[in-house]
């Protein structure tokens, strides 16, 4: 009988890098509202603002004039270090289904919040601040962040700043819960999301359409012969004096190693390649003896051709670089990055989006 031929990965794997290692969004068992995970973003002290999020495609087009109408068929449940600090924004990007327009809004209900380390609900409400910022029908750029706009002005602001009468017919197009700033140190976990009164399972592999979570990750670019994951276990047979067989196997060690030549040869790629680079700017420095650490993301297509991910929280880079500079030839940067275990959390997590 003939075989049906399914379970067959095609594409290319994208590799994302984020270091330094002081922001992260990861799959979580640690603190759950509902399920067995929760959806953790970290900003460690240190680094840029920039957005750490979970992100979702909803599964229907709602426009801009509805989600206005009633806001309170948004919401998500969070747990919140107890710090003092900016926490999840809700941002939201609609755009124009009839030309280049768009606008994302970003509700930040969260600002200067004292974090109760308990699991609480937030629904969008009409009286929430507001900043927005897009692109007009004309192609020119428009932006306000006073916070002087809420939900219930929302759509005669963005008319004004974009000069147009129809940003209400916009379509929601993505959706992100996020911590921006980079500062103080804390953590939140997002669980059970509603998008448009349907609420969406905060799970790898859950409900949740398209998901996808983002540290500020920066794409290495271009490859070479593409990427090998590599996953090794080390074995003890265990043994007992009245049987010649082993009744058991005991797993003494692990290893995940994702190795591939990067043909950007960028001083960006040579840093993360090399353990001990250090860089600033334009100058890259070997000598100081500190191995860092980074975190990363494979992203490819699954047989079902939806999204697949493989994330790593916590990576260094091993192994030797040696390149070679040639005449009218690429020069070839070789990178393998070895997973690290830290507290209390997988070291891999693969994930097969929903939908």
């Amino acid at each position: 009988m003939a075989k049906t031929i399914a379970n067959v990965l095609v594409g290319v794997a994208s590799l994302f890098i984020r270091q330094p290692n002081d922001a992260k969004a990861e799959w979580s068992t640690q603190q759950q509202y509902a399920g067995s995970y929760s959806a953790k973003l970290y900003k460690g002290n240190s680094g840029n603002a920039g957005s750490t999020h979970l992100q979702i495609t909803p599964p229907t087009a709602q426009t801009l004039t509805a989600f206005v109408a009633d806001p309170t068929d948004y919401s998500f449940w969070y747990w919140y270090s107890a710090v003092t600090g900016n926490f999840i924004q809700f941002e939201l990007r609609f755009e124009d289904p009839d030309s280049d327009a768009w606008v994302e809004v970003t509700i930040v209900p969260h600002q200067n919040t004292l974090g109760t380390a308990a699991w609480l609900q937030k629904s969008l409400a009409l009286s929430d601040v507001v900043g927005f910022g897009g692109i007009g029908e004309l192609g020119g750029s428009f932006f306000d962040w006073d916070l002087g706009t809420t939900i219930a002005t929302l759509i005669t602001d963005i008319d004004a700043k974009a000069q147009v009468t129809s940003s209400g017919e916009w379509t929601l197009a993505r959706v992100r819960l996020e911590m921006w700033e980079a500062t103080p140190e804390r953590t939140a976990y997002i669980d059970s999301v509603e998008l448009d009164g349907v609420v969406y399972t905060v799970e790898p592999g859950g409900t949740a359409p398209a998901m996808q979570l983002d540290s500020g990750m920066t794409e290495v670019g271009y490859s070479e012969e593409g990427l090998t994951l590599e996953y090794t276990a080390e074995t003890e047979p265990v043994r007992v004096d009245e049987e010649t067989f082993p009744i058991g196997m005991a797993l003494t060690g692990e290893e995940f190693t994702i190795t591939m030549n990067l043909a950007e040869a960028s001083l960006y790629n040579l840093h993360k390649a090399m353990a001990g680079a250090a860089l600033s700017g334009n100058i890259l420095t070997l000598g100081g003896g500190i191995m860092k650490t980074m975190n990363a993301r494979v992203s490819l297509t699954n047989p079902a051709g939806y999204t697949r991910h493989y994330i790593m929280p916590n990576c260094v880079a091993t192994e030797g670089v040696a390149m070679q500079s040639r005449k009218n030839e690429k020069t070839i940067i070789p990178l393998t990055l070895k997973a690290l275990k830290t507290a209390n959390e997988p070291a891999v997590t693969l994930v097969d989006n929903a939908v």
